[in-house]
């Protein structure tokens, strides 16, 4: 009896967080497509960066998924970290030095970017180490709650 209850509140609870995900990708995924249209003139002048964005949204979407999905395991925490990483990643691959220059026809556009990349970064070091931190605090809480459960012998 105490197992088949312990079964259905794991599908339960594998349920729930399987909605969540799906819920957040949801509504992570509408606000790109509600914000693609107000950026479609940039999308004109920069045309390759449209898929560049577009596999930054399926790839964020898809960690965040993975790490919604895994809650309270030890892989939650890896995957958030991947996600940070690969932000980071992906904003020094983008943006490089900060310094963004286009031309269209006879004008010439030159944007500096450096304090917003070093904004971004410096966030996105801090949710690395967040993460890193939770991950091993989550460690420390199962290695207490094993130890608790360990009968201790007395002399």
């Amino acid at each position: 009896m105490v197992e088949e209850r312990k079964s259905k509140n794991i599908i339960k609870d594998v349920a729930f967080r399987i909605a969540k995900a799906t819920l957040k990708a949801i509504f992570v995924y509408l606000i790109y497509f509600l914000l693609a249209p107000l950026l479609a003139p940039l999308f004109e002048l920069i045309p390759s960066i449209m898929e560049s964005i577009e596999a930054f949204v399926a790839i964020y979407i898809a960690l965040m998924i993975i790490g919604d999905v895994t809650a309270r395991t030890i892989f939650e925490h890896i995957f958030r970290t991947a996600r940070a990483l690969f932000f980071m990643g992906y904003l020094l691959l983008s943006l490089g030095d900060g310094v963004i220059n286009t031309s269209y026809q006879n004008l010439s556009l030159t944007l500096d970017l450096t304090a917003f990349t070093t904004i971004a970064l410096s966030l996105s070091l801090l949710n690395v180490a967040t993460s890193i931190l939770q991950a091993i605090n989550f460690m420390n809480e199962k290695a207490e709650a094993a130890s608790d459960m360990q009968p201790t012998q007395s002399s």
